[in-house]
Parts: C-alpha cells; structure tokens; sequence
C-alpha cells in the first residue's frame, strides 16, 4: 500500500467522525426538542455509532487496518 493510500484512508476516517459528530448532534438537537424515539432516531444512532468505531479505527491505523497478525499457537485451530 502507497502513502497516498495510507492517507486516503486516514482522511476517510476523519471523514467519518465528522459525519458522525453530525449524526449524533442532530439527535440531540431532535430529542432537545421534545422529539420521541422514532425510527429516525434510531438511524442516526446507529449511524453515529458506526461511522464513529469505523472512522476512528481509520484515522488512527490507517492502510495498517488490514495488516495480518500472527496468532499465538494456543488459540490456533488444529
């Protein structure tokens, strides 16, 4: 993997928590707003959530995201 590569998805990642940071200050802004817990609420939970684990995991570890890891034989399958 190039260091573009590496970049592109660091700047991914950041792009990630910006959305979101979005996603989850909207919900706020609707639940301040005396709004219930509607599927809409539940969907930008979940987006929040996700976009926020996956663009972090991206931001911080960028191309190494897929880097193979050896395990240790104890936990190895026979």
């Amino acid at each position: 993997m190039t260091w573009r590569q590496g970049l592109a998805l660091r700047c991914l990642g950041v792009g990630l928590c910006m959305l979101a940071w979005r996603a989850i200050a909207h919900l706020i802004v609707m639940a301040g707003h005396g709004g219930r817990a509607g599927l809409l609420s539940y969907a930008l939970a979940t987006a929040g959530f996700f976009c926020a684990s996956l663009g972090s995991a991206l931001a911080m570890l960028g191309g190494h995201m897929f880097d193979e890891v050896e395990v240790s034989a104890r936990w190895r399958r026979l």
